[in-house]
């Protein structure tokens, strides 16, 4: 398959990204192009929310209830601004002035970087996926891929049940699905295999949610410095640990979900509490914003709620320092004050009640520390963290904008949120192991990948304001240079052309280049965990094929018995097949234990054979003995010896097998 073929699949997924949420911009009289940033953020909030909704009232999951939905929420919202005008609380006229505008020289300027940041984001992971129909050969993929085959098959995507394809005869618990309501949104919107769904999805999430987010947050933070928003938009594309990083480890797709959301969020919280550039957003919007965000973050993955809240602390703190400081120099007394101070108190009591409570079992959080304290420093300012080849551009242009954020002392909540995370990161990947790093970090399982992917978040903006203090910089210089340059042309003095177009247009292509280079090392790691090839981790080449013939040889109402650990369950999700297990942390009934020990005994064991009836079990996928991690999980009832007697080989490719069950009525 060409990725030609796959662009009306990316069409239809920027739309299902994208309009649901600017019927919500613009409900809330959002009108400012830079709120196009928010409406992909409050699309997947609504995504997640209307799929945990929908199988309360009986309706199945699909198009239809998010438009529903979305219809809704935009109408309460349009009607609630319309109340708040006329109680004359609102910023902004009832109905938007939509108007055609001849496009500024800032908004040229920023549509050059969302292009640039976007076009080099979706380049990197054309190179990593190699083909649109490849999969990441990776553990968590068994579960990934086949969840949103059992959210097609089931009609429910919440997230509250999505559980239940592992948790055999015990009760569903909570687990994030917004990532898989999206993927399978997408596969019926467009027809398309859940292979090439779920990279299409990974890619314009990645191109354009975390790029348009990246600008936003720029943009609320530094100001309409054209420059540095533009920035904001290459740069998104020149870190390595992320969004790199997480469709590489992993796969983490709902924690890659959730930080492709922060910047965004962050930028509506910094809204929220008054401390962005600008302090006329409308009232119903500044309000609502943040909530909705944070909603749909959390529903995405929880330690996305909890990144959220953890960069937000500096907001807080900035917020209530300068209330107090215009209090105090109004001499309008401190009563108002102390009841912030009591507030601001218990917003941080709450943030720590929830640190304690929304974290994985500590069974869970098994990363340990692999480095220095002062390797881990150095990963942070050379912005290589996992190893990765230093940024060295990127790294003086993010020292450049700390000095330059450092002195704006309104806006040191960036600062702020940037040491947040890289302590956070030292401490996870150097700290020692024990109780106060497990405290610290433990809502991320003590990961040093999770707490890596999310360094970009605010570095991405303070290294844009490098980028804008360097441009105000070379524009003053060549407006004082330009009369010396007699031997160039005149057009080319004219700074009306030189300082607004071939300044940015150059930068932009500087970081371009030198931001792409350390880069090669990622692409190339990701690379290997998605090409199929004779001995790939999770499926091989001949796996691959055999798997592709299922759907002419099962019958579509069998069951395959398999190993997940081998990527046999892979059959359910690619060839539309049911199989006893869906994942490699699967909660088995006692049948398909029985199964899994002894089904190669059916001949001889009755036990055996009502086992497989149970779950109308005809088939088993030998893949052989290779795990993913390479370890051995048992199985031994599922690894057929030729001429077994009982079973029938229907199918071979390689050293991969599919017997039929002929030993059982």
């Amino acid at each position: 398959m060409s990725w030609f073929s796959t662009v009306p699949a990316i069409l239809a997924c920027l739309a299902l990204l994208f309009i649901p949420g600017l019927f919500i911009v613009a409900a809330l009289g959002l009108q400012r192009l830079w709120y196009l940033a928010v409406a992909p953020v409050l699309t997947i909030s609504v995504v997640a929310v209307t799929a945990i909704a929908a199988p309360l009232a009986g309706v199945s999951w699909g198009p239809l209830p998010v438009i529903v939905a979305t219809a809704l929420i935009s109408g309460a919202l349009f009607v609630m601004r319309m109340v708040l005008e006329r109680r004359g609380k609102s910023g902004m006229n009832l109905v938007p002035h939509w108007t055609f505008r001849t496009p500024t020289k800032a908004t040229a300027i920023a549509a050059a970087g969302f292009l640039a940041g976007s076009s080099s984001i979706a380049f990197q992971l054309y190179k990593a996926f190699d083909r649109p129909e490849n999969i990441s050969q990776t553990f968590d993929n068994v579960f990934h891929l086949n969840a949103i085959r059992y959210v097609l098959d089931t009609g429910n995507a919440s997230s509250l049940s999505l559980s239940s394809m592992t948790s055999g005869d015990s009760p569903p618990y909570f687990y994030p699905a917004a990532w898989h309501g999206l993927a399978s949104l997408l596969v019926q919107v467009t027809g398309s295999p859940i292979s090439v769904a779920v990279n299409v999805l990974n890619l314009c999430i990645a191109a354009t949610v975390w790029t348009a987010g990246c600008m936003f947050l720029a943009r609320t933070a530094i100001g309409p410095n054209a420059y540095a928003v533009a920035a904001a938009g290459v740069l998104s594309a020149g870190f390595s640990s992320f969004p790199l990083l997480l469709l590489d480890f992993g796969v983490l797709y709902p924690n890659f979900l959730a930080i492709s959301m922060l910047p965004a969020a962050l930028a509506t919280v910094a809204i929220f509490f008054g401390i962005s550039d600008r302090t006329d957003h409308p009232v119903l919007a500044r309000y609502v914003l943040a909530p909705m965000a944070a909603t749909g973050i959390a529903i995405a993955h929880p330690n996305g709620l909890m990144s959220l809240l953890a960069v937000s602390i500096p907001i807080l703190l900035v917020s209530f320092l300068r209330f107090f400081l215009l209090r105090y120099r109004s001499n309008n007394g401190h009563g108002r004050t102390a009841v912030m101070g009591v507030g601001l108190l218990g917003i941080l009591g709450v943030i720590v009640v929830m640190w304690n409570y929304i974290r994985p079992p500590a069974a869970a959080a098994t990363w340990l520390p692999f480095q220095t304290p002062g390797q881990a420093i150095g990963e942070v300012i050379t912005n290589s963290a996992m190893q990765r080849p230093p940024a060295f551009a990127v790294s003086i242009l993010l020292i450049t904008g700390v000095v330059v954020m450092f002195r704006r002392h309104q806006r040191i909540w960036l600062l702020g949120s940037f040491i947040v995370v890289a302590v956070l990161f030292v401490v996870v990947s150097a700290g020692a192991a024990g109780q106060d790093r497990d405290a610290l970090t433990g809502v991320w399982y003590n990961d040093s990948y999770r707490l890596a992917a999310l360094l970009p978040v605010a570095a991405v903006p303070l290294a844009a304001a490098g980028v804008g203090w360097l441009a105000g910089k070379l524009q003053h210089l060549w407006v004082e240079r330009r009369s010396s340059l007699t031997f160039l042309p005149p057009r080319f003095t004219d700074s009306r052309l030189v300082v607004p177009v071939l300044v940015p247009l150059a930068l932009l292509g500087v970081l371009m280049v030198l931001q792409t280079l350390p880069l090669r090392a990622s692409i190339a790691s990701a690379r290997a965990n998605y090409v199929t090839t004779a001995d790939s981790a999770l499926v091989s080449a001949d796996e691959m094929a055999l798997i592709e013939e299922l759907d002419a040889i099962v019958p579509p109402e069998a069951t395959i018995a398999v190993n997940p650990w081998t990527g046999g369950a892979m059959a359910f999700a690619l060839a539309d097949r049911n199989t006893t297990s869906k994942h490699t942390l699967t909660t088995y009934t006692k049948s398909v234990e029985l199964l899994n020990d002894k089904f190669r005994e059916a001949s001889t064991d009755p036990e055996v054979c009502s086992a497989a009836a149970a779950d109308n079990v005809r088939y088993v996928l030998d893949f052989g003995t290779r795990e993913v991690h390479g370890g051995n999980h048992g199985f031994a009832g599922l690894h057929i010896p030729d001429k077994t007697p009982g079973f029938t080989l229907r199918a071979q490719r390689g050293e991969a097998k599919l017997y039929e069950v002929t030993a059982c009525p």
